[in-house]
């Protein structure tokens, strides 16, 4: 989907990459030989419809002129630029957990021990419905476990990424950062966003109305306006588009503190996480 208008490919993304090329390269072409023929056209007319001889003519082709349709300049998308600040460093231990068990009314885990140490990067997995959600909620002490002790380092600055909008947010996404971050400038709210590859269009839109990847650009720039030295990620990929996902993940690499990242997504995470916790192996549940 481009520009509201969805097309159609088969075959590979990498055949899909070539084949956009080709578009791209054959409307940009039109585009120029459309402009091209526009200029000559009103160059006649320009010369010629003063004189009696050739206004006839001049004035033929502002008619054909008039009944163009032209063509209107690709827009390129804006690409995203993700970078997280770092803070002062935490001690050895980032998160420690013992004899954790998740859930609500009732337990969704047995008994767990955790240690997250500093500087690490951990994947979480498991299938839908497991805890993890509820996990990642628990350890920032948003929610309170069943039972067991969960232990936070000295001078841990969380940042946390929801997997999903707050619902009927009536926010627009420059209030959204605003109401976070009350002494930036319009300028600088507005240049924050703009460097998480949204329009203005966009950023004066409220929450509830902009798609999935457009309210996590927004959520993600709320997490970069401060220094934190832990990043809580819950599947931020879920909605965000292939320019976005590529961004965000060379910005994690290149992120020098701790990362506890939930995901689906293999390719994302496997070739820059130290290790990865399955819950599949805590849960209750059968699955």
């Amino acid at each position: 989907v481009e520009n509201a208008t969805l097309t159609r490919y088969t075959g590979s993304y990498e055949k899909f990459q070539e084949m956009y090329a080709i578009k791209r390269r054959q409307e940009d072409a039109a585009y120029e030989r459309q402009q091209a023929e526009i200029a000559r056209e009103k160059d006649f007319i320009q010369r010629n419809k003063a004189r009696v001889a050739t206004r006839g003519m001049a004035n033929s082709r502002q008619k054909k002129l008039d009944k163009m349709e032209v063509l209107e300049k690709r827009t390129e998308k804006p690409k995203p630029h993700f970078k997280f600040q770092m803070d002062r460093t935490p001690s050895r231990f980032v998160i420690e957990a013992k004899r954790l068990i998740l859930g609500y009314d009732t337990p969704l885990t047995n008994p767990v021990d955790l240690q997250l140490e500093r500087g690490k990067k951990v994947a979480l997995r498991g299938v839908n419905g497991l805890g993890k959600t509820t996990l990642l909620k628990t350890l920032l002490g948003m929610i309170k476990p069943i039972s067991g002790n969960i232990e936070l380092g000295e001078f841990v600055t969380p940042g946390y990424f929801e997997q999903e909008s707050t619902k009927g947010n009536d926010n627009t996404a420059i209030e959204e950062i605003w109401q976070e971050y009350p002494g930036m400038t319009e300028f600088e709210v507005r240049a924050a966003l703009a460097a998480c590859g949204l329009t203005n269009e966009h950023i004066t839109s409220k929450m509830m109305v902009l798609s999935g990847g457009e309210a996590a650009k927004v959520r993600l720039c709320k997490i970069m306006q401060k220094p934190v030295n832990l990043l809580v990620l819950d599947e931020p990929t879920n909605h965000l588009d292939v320019d976005a996902k590529a961004e965000l993940k060379r910005a994690l690499k290149e992120y020098k503190g701790t990362i506890l990242l939930v995901s689906h997504e293999p390719d994302f995470y496997g070739d820059w996480v130290d290790s990865v916790w399955n819950i599949e192996g805590w849960t209750t549940k059968i699955i």
